[in-house]
């Protein structure tokens, strides 16, 4: 590590030599300064993690994720609990119910060992655990609003992470049936934890969960659900074709639709759109990914980028 730290860290007194365009230069030199800078904070990140056990993120909210994300300020949520590294939080849902989740500390991590930042050769990444992410709230946000369409609905989240859109539909609505899914196992636990402290919520609606990375699955018979969620899955093109192939193998083709509720990370939209064409799914109306009503008041309020606010596609089975 004392090695790594000086990686991308300009020697001492570079640029200080010049051939009459150091002045010229001087922008360039000062991004990469700032970049090297942040690059030393990475692995100070690091070495801390690694030999303290445990970091207290607040300290280092400038190069890490969770001080960068944005409360959209749709769900109402307060800590009631934290040890051990992890928090309870209870979400106030629209309409009067409430969740209680379990999920990470966002203010500190913990590491034992090495081994506790790898992902299993069969798992998914575990970016799903680390925190409720905006797109996951403002679709359990959406669903909240429109229980209308799960009366009586067999119901699939895909990468649900700690489960707040799944568990908003199950406590919310007069579905038929959620089903939890994410590929990451601990994710699986997780959102089994989640189930069993909120079972009280759901009333009729039968609610599990399920391992599933976006391939066939002996558990989930396919096209079994009328609607299929998921929140932030458009991310990485590898993976474009596997959850476009999930969808159509999971919706039901008596009617079955597809919410996904995402930012458009890496300008991604249109290839993910292609390969979801190919399956056989088509955009549902004419306005493809777009902000809906019921999110256009926090969008307002939104100070990044229109196109990394939460967007909504809705798709369908062509029949």
């Amino acid at each position: 590590l004392e090695v790594a730290d000086r990686i991308g860290m300009p020697e001492a007194g570079a640029g200080a030599q010049g051939d009459g365009r150091g002045a010229a230069r001087g922008g360039s030199e000062s991004k990469a300064a700032s970049m090297a800078g942040g690059l030393k904070r990475r692995w100070d990140l690091l070495r801390a993690a690694l030999l303290n056990k445990e970091v207290d993120l607040n300290e280092f909210s400038d190069v890490t994720t969770k001080g960068r994300l944005a409360d959209l300020g749709l769900i109402r949520k307060e800590r009631i609990r934290s040890g051990d590294g992890h928090v309870l939080v209870r979400y106030e849902l629209p309409g009067g119910s409430g969740l209680t989740l379990k999920q990470c500390d966002g203010s500190k991590v913990r590491v034992a060992s090495l081994a506790e930042l790898r992902t299993g050769k069969d798992d998914a990444d575990r970016t799903g655990i680390v925190t409720v992410w905006p797109s996951e709230e403002a679709l359990a946000y959406l669903c909240c609003r429109r229980p209308e369409a799960f009366e009586g609905k067999a119901v699939l989240e895909l990468g649900a992470g700690l489960g707040l859109a799944g568990l908003a539909v199950a406590a919310s609505t007069n579905a038929k049936l959620v089903v939890l899914t994410d590929g990451n196992a601990e994710a699986v636990e997780r959102l089994r934890e989640n189930v069993e402290a909120n079972r009280d919520k759901f009333g009729d609606t039968e609610v599990r969960c399920e391992k599933l990375d976006w391939s066939p699955s002996p558990g989930l018979r396919p096209a079994q659900f009328d609607l299929v969620v998921g929140a932030d899955l458009v991310y990485q093109p590898e993976l474009y074709g596997p959850l476009a192939d999930a969808i159509a193998s999971l919706c039901s083709p008596a009617g079955g639709e597809c919410w996904l509720v995402c930012p458009n990370r890496n300008e991604g939209w249109g290839a993910w759109e292609t390969e979801a064409k190919v399956r056989e799914l088509r955009v549902k109306g004419k306005s493809g990914w777009g902000v809906p009503a019921e999110l256009e008041g926090s969008c307002g309020r939104w100070s990044g980028s229109k196109a990394d606010y939460p967007h909504l596609l809705v798709l369908e089975k062509e029949r």
